[in-house]
């Protein structure tokens, strides 16, 4: 059967030029998604070095490749990176009948030249996780002795005293939603001026301008939805807590600016992939808690966040994977999943986060977008993704929304 999901081949070029199963040529396929290219990256295995260029393999791989996703040629963007981590655009011209052979290969710069970025400016999301994926194969996680293994890390920040906790508010607002109770919602939430000013006026935005404007706190909480009221005192009370952790080197307020980004962008982009108006809560949700997985190492391995911080934060993206590889055991997206499964967050909202939404694949796609336009609205520099070059108004509108709240904090 055809593979047309997001995969990684591992596979030999033997000297006769026949491609078969075996080692020495890695890649990563990732398949069209709206308006990026289908991507498929080569590269010589590093653990398997095939003795040979990658461009000398390409005519055999690519057909090797073609022959298991079942996409014609048209639809791919073939990508190879040499041993200088030189990105060059593949272009293959076929000739033969009835079967289309590969005749002769050539390689070209992408229009901003050849790195990673020039790279990406022109594969977007799909460039970006065909880059995590190949990562993934050529360079597993550290092993070293002062490192834990995955599931000792997984458990010691899910039972560490210091995981990071929403305040009690939160916690009776979580009971108040579970009983649709918006008035009792309206007064837990009149003891903080805080929240309560920044719901009235996220209530009073363009989109709601149909009921007119109000000062009401009950009311407020009945336009936005007890859902996405829950969200906003989690976050809340998050942010007040957490202004300043454990860790020195972690930036905590760049990261909940992004935090608050993310979700905004999220919300912002979902007509555009497809997720229904409904879903909105969830949306923002989504975006919101993507990447708590920081925060709580942040607070339960400060040395190892310090470790990474300080010493590979600012790199480009490419060197920010392999740095989150060597030094932390696991992904942070399953920290994330891990820290989230302790909270009443919706599953959608789970699987989109721990990159298993595998029936909802418009949900990660909306995500990795709006991750992107966060970086640009706010970065953060412990995450390795490049900002899209321009945010989409309805992006920047969202996030405008927000600016009053991030001015009273």
């Amino acid at each position: 059967m055809l593979d047309r999901s997001p995969c990684t081949l591992q596979f030999e070029v033997a000297a006769d030029g026949a491609a078969r199963a075996g080692f020495g040529v890695v890649t990563a396929y990732v398949p069209a998604a709206h308006g990026w290219p289908a991507v498929a990256v080569f590269a010589n295995d590093p653990c398997h070095d095939p003795g040979r260029p990658i461009e000398k393999m390409l005519r055999a791989a690519i057909q090797y490749v073609l022959a298991r996703t079942g996409f014609p040629e048209a639809d791919l963007c073939c990508v190879a990176i040499d041993a200088f981590s030189r990105f060059a655009k593949v272009v293959p011209h076929w000739g033969g009948s009835p079967t289309p052979t590969i005749a002769r290969i050539e390689l070209e710069r992408f229009k901003a030249g050849n790195n990673v970025e020039a790279f990406l400016a022109e594969t977007g999301a799909a460039g970006e996780v065909a880059l995590e994926m190949l990562s993934s194969v050529v360079e597993p996680p550290s092993t070293r002795e002062d490192t834990p293994t995955a599931l000792e890390f997984l458990h010691a920040v899910e039972s560490h005293g210091h995981l990071p906790a929403p305040s009690a508010i939160f916690r009776e607002v979580e009971r108040a939603v579970a009983d649709g109770d918006a008035r009792r919602i309206a007064t837990l939430l009149e003891s903080d001026p805080v929240i309560a000013a920044s719901l009235i006026n996220y209530a009073n935005a363009a989109r709601f301008a149909a009921g007119g404007k109000t000062s009401s706190l009950l009311q407020s909480v009945q336009r936005l939805g007890v859902g996405f009221v829950q969200r906003i005192v989690f976050i809340v009370s998050m942010m007040m807590r957490y202004r300043k952790g454990r860790c020195a080197a972690f930036d905590y307020n760049a990261y909940w600016l992004n935090a608050i980004a993310t979700g905004s962008s999220m919300r912002a982009l979902m007509p555009r992939f497809g997720i229904a108006p409904a879903q909105a809560d969830d949306a923002f949700a989504a975006g919101l808690v993507s990447s708590i997985g920081w925060l709580a190492v942040a607070e339960t391995y400060p040395a190892l966040m310090a470790k990474y911080a300080s010493g590979y934060g600012r790199r480009d993206a490419v060197a920010k994977i392999r740095a989150q590889r060597d030094i932390f055991p696991c992904p942070m997206r399953h920290v994330s999943e891990r820290y989230l499964e302790h909270f009443a967050f919706p599953e959608i909202v789970l699987a989109t986060v721990a990159g298993k939404a595998t029936q909802h694949r418009h949900w990660g796609e909306c995500l990795a977008h709006a991750t992107r336009a966060a970086q640009r609205l706010a970065p953060f520099d412990c995450l390795a993704v490049l900002p899209l070059a321009e945010v989409t108004p309805a992006c920047q509108s969202e996030w405008e929304k927000w600016q009053s709240f991030l001015a009273a904090r």
